[in-house]
């Protein structure tokens, strides 16, 4: 199973080589290690998430950016701001560090959503929070 494991992640692209460490025991996998995006983590779990034998997943694994400590709130604020089904204007970003709060008012969860995925794009993201009031 262990085996199986570390050739669908080493067969998915996204993932860098030789940065997850996998653990199996009985069916349960565990995976470990640290990442510079949080879509590689992603694309971790989905590679194996669907193997045969796979009775459970721990993603243990972290974000930790290779690059700048620091974010800049005015690119995430502009992504918002060219995202069409975002009222740009209702969601701030606060910036501290690596990690990003969203806060403000949305209409739906699909607004939500979209705003989670366009913070967790910009560069050396380690955390999305997400405070956000449905006008509902």
């Amino acid at each position: 199973m262990a085996a199986k494991v570390r050739n669908a992640i080493k067969w998915n692209w996204q993932i860098p080589d030789g940065m997850i460490k996998v653990k199996v025991e009985e069916g349960w996998i565990t995976l470990e290690g640290e990442l510079e995006w949080n879509h590689q983590k992603d694309a971790a779990q989905k590679s194996i998430k669907n193997l045969i034998g796979v009775k459970g997943l721990n993603n243990n694994i972290t974000i930790k950016p290779d690059a700048n400590d620091q974010i800049e709130r005015i690119d995430i604020k502009s992504r918002l701001e060219r995202n069409w089904p975002i009222n740009d204007g209702d969601i701030e970003a606060i910036v501290s560090g690596n990690n990003v709060t969203l806060r403000g008012t949305i209409e739906s969860l699909y607004q939500k959503d979209e705003a989670g995925k366009i913070a967790w794009k910009a560069p050396w993201v380690r955390t999305v929070l997400q405070r956000t009031d449905s006008r509902k």
